[in-house]
């Protein structure tokens, strides 16, 4: 007997070990659960402002401009020059392989104002044109009333100069000069019919349609590392586009600009194609939106949503 209470004692203790032996009913096992890894915050990301001025329209209201990017015209007839009002990280731009469509990106994502010329040699533009990402525009064509001057020096790899309008206001400049690796249009282009580069390929569906769900999704996660990557912007850009200055109030805002709602008709030509959706914003509010896209290489940057409230 004694023999048989020492076994009895020993495999009790062998299952405490294993499962708790002796474990009152309705007891559970406590599982450890692994601590959640927070995001590193993104560091700051200033920079001396390369552009300085004021502007004001009865039509698209006051603003300071601080930023900006200069590149040639495709075709060569002079300096796009485009300034906004907040931050776009310009520095990290100028290297890019399309900083306008890129700076168009950024301007939508921040909901900027901005103001745009190409000035030839002598400094003369043909055009100023003004306006917001998601609001109203300008474009005054220079038909002899010489509205606005200004100067430009190219030197160096820098673009450095002024603009004055004789009613609205003006900027100065210095802003490293770009050197694009596709045809970007520029205001210029518009005005003479051009809102696309007809060299550029023709997007295809599947292709223009998985760029918006992977927009889509970091959205829907509040994600802006996400949805900047998804854009094409690399890693470094991303880090410093982070760190700028109110950023994330303004991702919040852009975020409620993509809709729960499936794509529909898609339209394609050569240098850019859209896709409608029909939807609800987070408030619940109906839209049937268009997602432009342009190509920059292999990939495609949501450079436009246009609203249609419904």
């Amino acid at each position: 007997m004694p023999t048989i209470r020492r076994i009895g004692l020993t495999a009790c203790v062998i299952a405490i070990a294993l499962a708790g032996c002796g474990k009152q009913e309705g007891e559970t096992k406590s599982v450890a659960t692994p601590p959640k890894i927070a995001e590193e915050k993104p560091v700051p990301y200033t920079y001396p402002a390369p552009v300085k001025g004021h502007y004001k329209d009865v039509n698209i209201g006051e603003f300071d401009v601080v930023d900006g990017i200069a590149f040639p015209a495709t075709g060569g007839s002079g300096t796009v020059v485009y300034v906004t009002d907040k931050s776009i990280a310009s520095p990290m731009l100028a290297e890019s392989a399309c900083p306008m469509t890129e700076a168009r990106a950024l301007s939508e994502l921040r909901n900027t104002h901005y103001l745009e010329v190409t000035l030839e040699p002598s400094g003369r533009s043909r055009y100023f044109a003004a306006g917001t990402a998601f609001g109203g525009s300008s474009r005054e064509q220079d038909v002899g009333g010489r509205y606005w001057s200004a100067k430009l020096k190219t030197d160096g790899g820098r673009a450095v100069g002024t603009v004055l309008h004789r009613r609205e206001g003006g900027f100065e400049f210095d802003l490293p000069i770009s050197n694009p690796k596709v045809n970007e249009i520029s205001q210029g282009n518009w005005a003479d019919g051009k809102r696309t580069d007809p060299t550029a390929p023709k997007p295809n569906e599947p292709a223009v349609t998985a760029a918006y769900h992977a927009l889509h999704d970091a959205v829907m996660k509040k994600d802006l590392k996400a949805l900047l990557s998804a854009q094409g912007f690399a890693k470094a850009q991303v880090n410093a586009i982070r760190g700028l200055e109110d950023i994330d109030a303004d991702f919040a805002v852009y975020a409620d600009r993509f809709l729960n709602g499936t794509p529909g008709e898609f339209t394609a030509k050569a240098g850019t194609a859209y896709l409608r959706v029909e939807g609800t914003n987070s408030k619940g509010r109906k839209f049937a939106n268009y997602y432009h896209f342009a190509p920059c290489g292999e990939r495609f940057v949501l450079a436009m949503i246009a609203e249609n409230p419904q």
